[in-house]
């Protein structure tokens, strides 16, 4: 179970800022990306939950976990790796809905700190 400090974990951008030499312009691209992918790939998730297709769940939750790592956000990458684990293993869809359940509200903060930071830019 997460605790309130790594879900709140400040925003941290040191590795798309290395990655583009730091580019304002690339770094607020990744943001745009991040922003429009996730919900979408959100509710592939819950649907793909609400219909027990763990090979979706695997999928969708595996092509989510780079952009966490990109913004420094282990602790939702390691969650995501969990989730992902659980569906190629079959495990309790209550439980694993559980952890993505979880997971939803760092990733919604996260989504918040990247909103801010991009609305300095504008």
């Amino acid at each position: 179970m997460n605790n309130t400090n790594e879900i709140e974990n400040p925003l941290d951008l040191s590795f798309l800022k290395k990655m583009s030499g730091n580019s304002p312009k690339f770094i607020l691209t990744m943001i745009d990306l991040f922003i429009s992918q996730t919900p979408v790939l959100l509710l592939a998730v819950e649907d793909a939950i609400s219909h027990q297709n763990w090979d979706r769940i695997a999928s969708t939750v595996h092509k989510m976990k780079t952009s966490f790592s990109y913004l420094g956000r282990a602790d939702i990458t390691e969650n995501l790796k969990n989730i992902e684990q659980q569906a190629i293993e079959h495990m309790d869809m209550k439980t694993l809905s559980m952890c993505f359940e979880e997971a939803k509200l760092p990733i919604a903060i996260l989504t918040a700190q990247l909103l801010e930071y991009k609305s300095k830019f504008q």
